[in-house]
């Protein structure tokens, strides 16, 4: 019997053919991809893969859809994927386009964490993987943010931020902070957390975590997002487990279902 895997949420069905529609998140029969030797094959092997840079929902055809059916990106959102490294690298100097040199971008690793702050006494976080040491003396951090987010707002304003590092058992937290918008949800109504030292919620089920106050003259606009340099002004060691990483995360995205 064939394993199908669904492209937008990670679902695996068994059968000859895929579901007409996935029950975890709706999508249609055309989003599921044949598994087969523990690797994905696609069902059209000769169609275009177009990757979603908002929440890295990837679409299968000749063209990227009109708009993300996971978080409503436009098509601009999407990136055509390179399936061939032999192809890849033959066409390593010529003919490569910006959507080639994200696709590369894309294999950087990252972690994921939870930077959380405040404004006149609201609380929210999102779910980041940029946040970086600098340096270790002074201890001093960095995390950039997209302009438009909420999170963004508030640290703008207080100036302070708090970082929850995540476990690869937190897979929760990345769909709770991560897929909806501090806007439109309370994102800390079911989430048992309390307030640091600076203020800001700092999640209890986290493996450490680390508070920071941002400094401004060091504090970069780059465009759409902006370069908050803080130095670390409190933090702690919960639990020595494993952090969960962005590529950790995308192979097994499958249990935030």
């Amino acid at each position: 019997m064939k394993k199908w895997r669904c492209t937008v949420c990670g679902y695996e069905h068994d059968g000859d053919s895929p579901p007409a529609k996935c029950p975890i998140c709706g999508a249609g029969a055309e989003e599921f991809t044949l598994q087969k030797n523990n690797s994905t094959v696609l069902a059209e092997a000769n169609q275009k893969r177009w990757k979603c840079i908002i929440c890295d929902y990837v679409h299968v055809g000749e063209n990227p859809p009109a708009t993300c059916p996971l978080c409503g990106a436009s098509k601009e959102s999407f990136l055509l994927l390179e399936d061939s490294v032999s192809e890849l690298v033959s066409e390593a100097v010529r003919d490569t386009t910006e959507s080639t040199a994200r696709s590369s971008l894309d294999k950087l690793s990252y972690g994921l964490y939870i930077v959380s702050s405040f404004k006149n006494g609201h609380i929210n976080g999102q779910c980041s993987n940029t946040v970086i040491q600098l340096t270790n003396e002074p201890m001093r951090i960095s995390v950039c943010l997209n302009k438009n987010n909420l999170t963004h707002e508030y640290i703008n304003s207080s100036g302070l931020f708090s970082v929850s590092i995540l476990g690869q058992e937190h897979f929760d937290k990345v769909r709770i902070f991560g897929y909806q918008s501090g806007r439109n949800v309370d994102k800390f109504a079911n989430v048992n957390y309390i307030l640091g030292k600076n203020g800001c919620p700092i999640l209890t089920d986290c493996i450490g975590y680390l508070e920071a106050s941002v400094i401004w003259d060091k504090t970069v606009d780059v465009g759409t997002h902006t370069l908050f340099i803080a130095d670390v002004t409190s933090g702690r060691l919960a639990a020595n487990e494993q952090p969960l990483t962005y590529s950790y995360y995308r192979s097994n995205r499958s249990r935030t279902q």
